[in-house]
C-alpha cells in the first residue's frame, strides 16, 4: 500500500484517516501531546466527569456528515442547551434566552432600546432570506449601508457573531457579509420565532470518537512531533527531531498559518489558498469563578458574552452545556485575565480562523490548489469553521484522491 502522511489530528485529519484507511498506510503527525486539536476533553479531578474546552456541540440540521460518522462509530450523544446571554456592565444591561419571549423582559419590551433591536431583527431576517443579492463586502459596511441601530449591532448581532466564531469585535466587523448571512439563514438564526435545530453534545466528552477512529484505522501516531518542513518535490517531511519520512500523498489537516511555515516552495495556487484564511489566537481558562457570569442568576446561560471593546470575552457554562453531574460549576472562558487564581483549573490556547473572504471564493481557490504534487488540504477553515466542515473537507479529499 502507498504511504499517506496526515499533518494534524483534529476532526479533519482524523476523518481523512478514517475515510482513506483502506487505501493507504497512514502516519499521523501531531505537534501537541494529545490527539484531537479542538476536540479537547478533560477529566475533573477526584470525579469521573469529562468536559470539553474546544468542540462541544453539534445539531441535527447542519451536521449531517458528522452525525453519520459518529453514528457509524456508535458514539453516544445527548441533547444540549444552547441558551445565550449578553452582559454590558457599562450600561447595566443584560439579556438572555432562546427566543423573543425570553430575550425581551415584559417590563422592558416597550422601551426604545428594545423596540430598535426588535425592529432590526425583523429587517435583518428579511435580508438573510435574500442573502444571494448581497454584494461581497464587509459586515461593517453592510450594517452601515442598511442603517441598523447601534442597539441591534452592539447588543445583539455582534455579540452573537463574535461568540459563534470566537472572534473579536473588530475582526467580526470585517467578516464577509454573504458568509454571515448565509450561515444565519442555514442555521435558522435569522428568524428567532422559528424552530431552531436540536443541539447535542457527546457523552463522556468529545474525545470518545477519537478513540474509536484510532481503533479502527490503526494509524502510526507521532505525538509531540512537530513537522518543520514538507518537501513536495522530493516527497518527504522533516520533523523538529531531525527525522525524515517519505510519503506518496500528504494531507495538510492543520492551520493555514502553520502550513505556510513548513511547505517548501509552495506553488502559486497553493499560496493563494493559504493566504485566503488567516488565524487568531484565543486564550482559554477553565475555572469556577462565577464573577464572569451574568449578575442575575436567571440570565445564566450556556453561552455568556461579556461586552468588551477589546478582546472577545465569552464564558461557557459547562454544567448546562454538557449536563455535568458535579456540584461544582465548571466554566470555560475565552480571553479574560482577571479570574481569581484560586478558581483557575487550567489554561489553554487555541487558534480560530478569520473569515473575511466569501465562502464560494475560498472553495474555488481550494479546488485549484488540491492535488498539486499529491498535496491535499483538509480543514474546517475550508467551510464555516466547524466540525461538519472538517468532515466535509475530508470527504472532498477522499473523492479527489480516488478520482486521481
Amino acid at each position: 500500500m502507498k504511504q499517506l502522511i496526515i499533518i494534524g489530528s483534529g476532526i479533519s485529519g482524523l476523518a481523512c484517516s478514517y475515510y482513506l484507511r483502506k487505501k493507504f498506510k497512514i502516519k499521523i503527525f501531531e505537534q501537541n501531546d494529545y490527539l484531537g486539536g479542538h476536540t479537547h476533553t478533560h477529566l475533573l479531578e477526584n470525579e469521573k466527569i469529562h468536559y470539553d474546552s474546544g468542540f462541544i456541540v453539534f445539531n441535527d440540521k447542519n451536521y449531517s456528515n458528522f452525525i453519520k460518522l459518529i453514528n457509524a462509530l456508535h458514539i453516544k450523544y445527548q441533547k444540549s442547551n444552547m441558551s445565550f446571554s449578553v452582559t454590558n456592565d457599562k450600561i447595566n444591561y443584560e439579556w438572555a434566552g432562546k427566543n423573543l419571549r425570553t430575550i425581551f423582559d415584559i417590563k422592558n419590551i416597550f422601551t426604545i432600546r428594545y423596540f430598535k433591536i426588535l425592529r432590526d431583527i425583523i429587517r435583518f431576517s428579511k435580508l438573510c432570506e435574500n442573502s444571494t443579492l448581497i454584494h461581497d463586502y464587509s459586515l461593517k459596511k453592510f450594517l452601515y449601508k442598511n442603517n441598523f441601530s447601534k442597539e441591534f449591532i452592539n447588543l445583539y448581532l455582534l455579540p452573537m457573531c463574535s461568540s459563534i466564531w470566537s472572534s473579536d469585535l473588530k475582526d467580526i466587523k470585517n467578516y464577509n457579509t454573504s458568509f454571515i448571512l448565509n450561515f444565519f439563514k442555514n442555521h435558522g438564526l435569522n428568524n428567532i420565532l422559528t424552530k431552531r435545530p436540536t443541539w447535542y453534545t457527546i457523552k463522556n466528552g468529545s474525545k470518545s470518537y477519537i478513540k474509536k477512529i484510532i481503533k479502527i484505522v490503526k494509524p502510526k501516531i507521532y505525538l509531540n512531533e512537530k513537522v518543520i518542513k514538507v518537501d513536495q518535490k522530493k516527497k518527504y517531511i522533516k520533523t523538529a527531531g531531525n527525522k525524515k519520512y517519505n510519503y506518496d500523498h500528504l494531507i495538510f489537516a492543520n492551520h493555514t498559518n502553520q502550513i505556510k511555515q513548513i511547505l517548501d516552495g509552495p506553488e502559486k495556487k497553493q499560496l493563494k489558498l493559504l493566504n485566503a484564511v488567516k488565524y487568531q489566537k484565543n486564550n482559554i481558562t477553565v475555572h469556577s469563578d462565577q464573577n464572569l457570569m451574568p449578575k442575575n442568576y436567571k440570565n445564566w446561560s450556556s453561552w455568556n458574552y461579556l461586552y468588551s471593546n477589546k478582546k472577545l470575552v465569552l464564558t461557557y457554562w459547562m454544567n448546562l452545556l454538557q449536563k455535568l453531574s458535579c456540584k461544582k460549576n465548571i466554566f470555560v472562558t475565552l480571553n479574560y485575565d482577571k479570574i481569581k487564581k484560586d478558581k483557575i483549573i487550567k489554561k489553554i490556547s487555541y487558534e480560530h480562523p478569520l473569515f473575511t473572504n466569501p465562502l464560494l471564493t475560498v472553495d474555488k481557490i481550494s479546488n485549484a490548489a488540491q492535488g498539486i504534487n499529491n498535496i491535499w488540504f483538509s480543514g474546517a477553515w475550508l467551510g464555516y469553521g466547524f466540525h461538519e466542515d472538517g468532515v466535509k473537507s475530508a470527504l472532498k479529499v477522499r473523492e479527489l484522491i480516488n478520482a486521481k
